[in-house]
């Protein structure tokens, strides 16, 4: 198996970043719900959409290197992009994402 290249050790940083992230806004959420009964509704949503977001940014920092989690890192690399304060880690993420070791690290073809 090659060795780890140096941008998976940044997505990890990236990645690790969005959980946080979207942690806190999970936090910010139960204060809709608890707070304001007449935004309890949207702070339930907004907080199942926030921890749904966190494990899906999770589950790339402790699976192990596989071909089809390349593509899935792919997408969450995406997922950050949405957001404008992440475009200037994501997109230099993004290209350094597309190389050849990078994908041979993932054993991807």
């Amino acid at each position: 198996m090659p060795q780890p290249q140096k941008v998976v050790g940044w997505f990890k940083v990236y990645t690790g970043a969005l959980c946080f992230c979207y942690l806190a806004a999970g936090g910010f959420e139960l204060f809709l719900i608890f707070d304001d009964p007449a935004e309890r509704t949207l702070g339930i949503v907004l907080l199942f959409v926030a921890v749904s977001l966190f494990s899906a940014c999770l589950l790339p920092l402790i699976l192990q290197p596989r071909p089809w989690l390349w593509t899935y890192d792919l997408v969450i690399i995406c997922l950050g992009m949405t957001s404008a304060c992440f475009l200037p880690a994501a997109i230099p993420l993004l290209i350094a994402w597309m190389k050849p070791e990078t994908k041979s690290y993932f054993r991807k073809t």
